[in-house]
Parts: structure tokens; sequence; C-alpha cells
């Protein structure tokens, strides 16, 4: 059987003297337990004696009983102490080549578990940072997608204001051009009503400086001031005579006498001042009629040969005149 056995060595088991060693701990915390477990249980109770007083109660209370007193238990014998087998303090060989290989398999997994919480946290502060640049890079889109909307509105609303500056502007113009024209046509109707009176009040004239006769023609020499033929005076005299009012009893006038007015005139043909009168006709009524026709006839036309109206004139008038009225 030595033959046989004598290549096969068993090994010892290993942890034998760490089981033993935990055992005997064990056994000597449980005696200490129950020591004083069983010392705590023993001690004597101490007793309390009170008496209670009535004011009701005339007699005295009974004594109180006497105590009970407990059996004291027995002490528990003492146990003898298990002496574990002494066990050498330094490993065994065997154990301490087990023990090495998990000491450096167990700094090797707090190595790999440090590595990989490193490139954890690595990941974990690149993927923070990529989403804060993914959040920059799109609050920037936003902004400027926000800009650029607000210039577009912008835009459109500065292209409706221009819009609405042409329209007012075409239609001021429109409404300028209306006036001008309006204006312009206005203009012409009244210059033509101007002609065609113009053109009547010279028919008028004509029409009464051929009434006038030859006395017309004797009493215009005497004008002064008065440049160009004596048609021009002859148009002041006939305008005078049809603005001249008949007197009444023109028939107890002796002869046919003659007034003479002299009149200061502006550029335009009014009056500067009254009449004056140069020379009296002796009939007051006569010449007086004849200043309210001098007055009612002004302002007077320009002279047709200068196109001025002279600076002064003298007009002369006598009450038998055949368009006296």
């Amino acid at each position: 059987m030595n033959s046989t056995t004598s290549h096969y060595l068993i090994p010892p088991e290993p942890g034998r003297g760490r089981a033993l060693a935990l055992a005997a701990l064990v056994h000597l915390l449980l005696l200490i337990f129950l020591w004083f477990g069983v010392s705590w249980q023993s001690d004597t109770p101490i007793e309390v004696q009170a008496e209670i007083w009535s004011r009701d109660t005339r007699e005295a209370a009974p004594p109180p009983p006497p105590p009970i007193t407990r059996p004291q238990p027995e002490p528990p014998k003492p146990v003898a102490a298990v002496t574990p087998p002494a066990t050498s303090a330094e490993p065994e060989p065997a154990q301490r080549k087990e023990a090495e290989p998990d000491i450096a398999l167990e700094k090797e997994k707090n190595r790999k578990q440090q590595k990989e919480d490193a490139e954890r946290i690595k990941k974990e502060k690149l993927a923070e940072k990529k989403a804060l640049e993914e959040e920059q890079k799109r609050k920037k889109i936003a902004d400027a997608e926000e800009k650029l909307q607000e210039k577009k509105q912008q835009d459109e609303l500065e292209k409706i204001k221009r819009a609405e500056e042409k329209k007012q502007k075409e239609e001021a113009l429109a409404e300028e051009q209306k006036k001008l024209a309006e204006d312009q046509r206005r203009k012409q109707e009244e210059a033509a009503i101007a002609e065609q009176r113009a053109r009547k009040r010279r028919e008028e004239l004509q029409r009464l400086s051929q009434m006038a006769g030859d006395g017309v023609a004797g009493d215009a020499e005497k004008s002064q001031g008065v440049r160009g033929d004596n048609s021009y005076s002859f148009t002041i005299r006939a305008l005078i005579l049809k603005n001249t009012i008949k007197i009444p009893n023109l028939a107890d006038i002796v002869g046919n006498p003659t007034v003479e007015f002299r009149i200061e005139l502006y550029p335009d043909g009014r009056l500067r001042e009254e009449p004056k009168r140069v020379k009296s006709s002796g009939v007051e009524a006569f010449d007086q009629a004849v200043k309210r026709a001098i007055e009612k006839s002004a302002p007077f036309p320009p002279d047709p040969s200068t196109e001025k109206v002279p600076a002064n004139m003298i007009i002369t008038h006598r009450p038998k005149d055949s368009d006296t009225r």
C-alpha cells in the first residue's frame, strides 16, 4: 500500500488553521457572554416602602405585608476554556502561494475598474461637451434663422412702405396735374370770357364813338397827356357820355355850355383822386352829373396804340350833345 500511494501525496486542506482559530474565538465569546449574564441576574433587588395618608380615614392603615423573598439562583459553574490547537503564525508556503495570486488578481481587477471608470468619466465629459456644443450650435442656428426672419419681415414692411409712398406720390402728382389742368382750363375760360368782354366793350365804345359825331373831335384836341390818334379820346368821351345821367329842364339852358374836368390816373386805370373841375358849364346839376359819370367809368382802359393808361386827361362835356341822356 505504501508503494502504491507513495507517488500520490494528499495536499493539506487549505484554511484549516484559520477555521480552528475562528471556532476557538467563538467559544470564548460565548463563555464571556454567559458569565456576565448570570452575574447581572444574581443582584438582590432593593425594596422601597411608602405610607399613604388620607383626611377621610380616621383609623390607622394596616401595616404593609412582609416582603416576599425570592430564592437566589445558584451561580453557574465555570466552564473550562477550550484551548485551541497551537498554530503557527506564519502561513504555510502553499497558503502564501495561494494568497499571492488572489492579491494580484484583486489589484488587476481594481486597476481595470479604475481604468474603466476613467474611460467612462472621459466619455461622459466628451458627451457633455458634445451636447453643449450641439446646443450652442442649435442656438446659433435658431438665432440666425430668427434674425433672417426679422430681416425678411422688415424688408417686406419697407417694401410695403415704399409702395405706399410711391402710390401716395403718384396720387399727389395726379392730383397736382388735375389741379393744374383745372387751373389752366379755368384760366382759359376766364381769358376767353375776358376777351369776349373786351371785344364787347370795344364794340360798345366803337358804337359810342360813332354816335358822338363831329363834336367829339373838337373836344378831343383839348385832352392832355394822351398820345396817338384821336380814337382813344373818342372812346373815353363815349364811355363818359354813356354813364352821364340826363338832367331835368335841359331845354331851359341857354346855348350849349362846356364843362371841363382834369383827372389823374393810376397805371391800371383807377382814379388817383376826385376829378377836378377846371371849367364849369354854369349848370351845377350838369357839372355833378358829369363828375359822377367820370367816377363811374373808372377804371379806364389803356390806349391801344401804347398799351398804357395816360397819367392824366382833360375831359370836356356839353349838356346838349346828341347822346346826352
